[in-house]
């Protein structure tokens, strides 16, 4: 089981953000079924701490994609230097770095996902983002 735990938390790193990025990018209108799908991936007591430091919720994190659905056309989301720095059985900790371009401008962070990946699926217990220079 460990090794695929691995691979199912790097799996899930890369397809969490492609469900963000159709969020982002795509009308509204269309970004219902997805954002279902993104929302299935937390735990009910999911929480991240944001770049900006700030602790969110669940519950505040499904507010922000729904108030974000279609608000980024033209946004390009990368996803590179995916690293388990941490696993426990079917429990991992990822660290990756993430880079959104858009319009000329470039934004990064570092973030530190535990992820709890079992026959049944992924799922995201915690995010910790960091904004990178």
């Amino acid at each position: 089981m460990p090794d695929h735990a691995i691979a199912r938390a790097e799996r899930s790193i890369h397809h969490v953000h492609e469900l963000i990025h159709r969020i982002f990018t795509r009308p509204a209108a269309e970004t219902q079924a997805v954002l279902g799908g993104l929302m299935a991936v937390f735990a009910d007591d999911f929480s991240m701490v944001g770049t900006a430091g700030t602790v969110v919720t669940r519950a505040q994190v499904e507010q922000l994609f729904k108030g974000a659905a279609g608000a980024r056309p033209g946004l390009e989301i990368e996803i590179c230097e995916v690293r388990v720095v941490w696993q426990a059985g079917v429990n991992v900790a990822v660290r990756y770095k993430e880079i959104h371009r858009l319009q000329g401008m470039v934004q990064a962070r570092y973030s530190l996902a535990l992820l709890e990946c079992s026959n049944r699926g992924v799922v995201w217990r915690c995010l910790h983002e960091t904004a990178t220079a």
